[in-house]
């Protein structure tokens, strides 16, 4: 069967397990619409590859992802009369590799090696497990700068870790340690940052005593008893994150981020 072949993510296929390494370090694996597309496209693939029933999450460099590619934000706010559109198209990709991402056959684990911030640990909670380095951090940073987490993310964090919680990551926009992460129940394992990946195999190792046709249809049943329900917010969202943008604040505030990393003239 055809290998999948991808800008942004290294595919690379075992007996039975798919790895799908970020690959862009030199850019922290920032979260721009080519990797969104290219994840809709890992599902798409994934989806008729019943050969595979495990996917790992991976990336190279320090940083699992850097959140969203602030270059790609900024470029959205050049021009104001396409911002909002720009925007919410941007918003309703995301949206649809975070529904295609989760639904997948395949079990899947998201390796943290490094840390993951914003939209990166938006991607991350796509998986069905988290293994998270004890060294790396999780931070929502999207306060900020003015925006909020979006994605479709929030339902997901809340059903994950509880609302007042949830409430705390986003509005106060700090580092969470992965012990805190363990704690709270945003990842399901800790572990020194070079047995991540050896944590994330043992897991699969107990996972292949299992029969598989039951493990899919058991994921598939246990997804559709945790099914978020949040009205119409997948429909609005894309509204409601398009509207910061017409506002000065998120341009200033980007650029004052930007400035600080010396990534703006």
């Amino acid at each position: 069967m055809n290998m999948l072949e991808l800008e942004t993510l290294r595919i690379e296929v075992g007996d039975d397990t798919a790895v799908a390494t970020l690959c862009h370090p030199e850019r922290l694996n920032a979260v721009a619409g080519g990797l969104l597309a290219d994840l809709v496209s890992l599902a798409e693939w994934l989806r008729e590859r019943d050969d595979l029933h495990f996917l790992i999450l991976d990336h190279d460099g320090p940083v699992f992802s850097a959140g969203a590619h602030l270059g790609e934000i900024r470029e959205f706010l050049s021009d104001r009369a396409s911002t909002g559109a720009k925007v919410r198209a941007n918003q309703r990709l995301a949206q649809d590799m975070m529904a295609k991402m989760s639904s997948i056959d395949q079990i899947s684990f998201a390796a943290l090696r490094g840390s993951a911030y914003g939209a990166g640990m938006a991607i991350a909670m796509t998986c069905d497990f988290r293994v998270m380095a004890e060294d790396a951090v999780v931070r929502l940073p999207e306060t900020n700068l003015g925006m909020f987490l979006a994605y479709g993310s929030t339902p997901r964090l809340v059903k994950a870790i509880g609302l007042s919680r949830a409430k705390e990551m986003i509005l106060f926009a700090a580092d969470w340690s992965a012990e805190r992460c363990l704690a709270a129940g945003a990842v399901e394992r800790i572990a020194p940052k070079e047995e991540v990946r050896p944590t994330i195999e043992v897991m699969i190792a107990t996972l292949r005593q299992r029969d598989w046709p039951a493990l899919r249809v058991a994921k598939q049943i246990a997804n559709a008893a945790a099914a978020v329900q949040f009205g119409d917010m997948i429909m609005s969202e894309p509204e409601l994150v398009a509207a910061p943008f017409t506002r000065d604040t998120v341009r200033e505030r980007l650029d004052a981020f930007l400035n600080r990393r010396g990534q703006l003239e």
